[in-house]
């Protein structure tokens, strides 16, 4: 049996975000953000996560009780990082690109070409730019920190308003103007 539940807080810009979250097995399985710009009702994350597996509202699983904490940290600007054990479902290439992602530190910013570049296939940005598609776990791999060339944002499953949000969230949490951009090496 699988379990979902959500955080809520604000973000940095003062308007309310909302996060739901499903683990399965230990693990977080699935994420999926919705403001009011990109409403999401429960049922429709509910929905998304598929009939394979039953699926019931409910808070009081090890996993989700953290992955709350550490969201709402996030939200509050508290934590940089996440430390939960994630099920990244996907090909090997997809899985290679999202583990890639979560080395982007809090508050980076790399492009499609860069992480195309990171896991050897330095002609592959556009299979990044669909492996961030079909990301199941925004936020935690941070999908919203790949940036298309010439740091334009590029696509995002969430909307652009919402890569956007998380971007500049990121921004003022570190003090830094929206113009900043850092990759690994400006953080490390």
């Amino acid at each position: 049996m699988g379990h979902w539940t959500w955080a809520e807080s604000v973000l940095a810009d003062g308007l309310p975000m909302r996060l739901y979250l499903a683990e399965h097995d230990g693990k977080l399985w699935s994420a999926g953000f919705s403001d009011r710009v990109h409403p999401r009702t429960e049922d429709e994350f509910a929905w998304q996560l598929g009939k394979d597996i039953r699926w019931e509202r409910a808070d009081g699983s090890d996993a989700l009780r953290e992955a709350v904490v550490q969201v709402n940290e996030y939200f509050a600007g508290k934590r940089l990082t996440f430390n939960l054990p994630l099920a990244l479902r996907g090909t090997p290439f997809q899985v290679r690109v999202w583990k890639e992602l979560t080395r982007i530190p809090f508050g980076g910013k790399l492009s499609y070409g860069d992480i195309a570049e990171a896991v050897g296939k330095p002609a592959a940005f556009r299979a990044v730019g669909n492996a961030n598609g079909r990301n199941n776990l925004p936020l935690f791999v941070p999908c919203h920190r790949v940036l298309a060339a010439g740091g334009k944002l590029g696509g995002y499953t969430g909307g652009l308003g919402l890569k956007s949000r998380l971007l500049a969230h990121e921004a003022a949490v570190l003090g830094f103007g929206l113009a900043h951009k850092s990759g690994r090496a400006a953080l490390a």
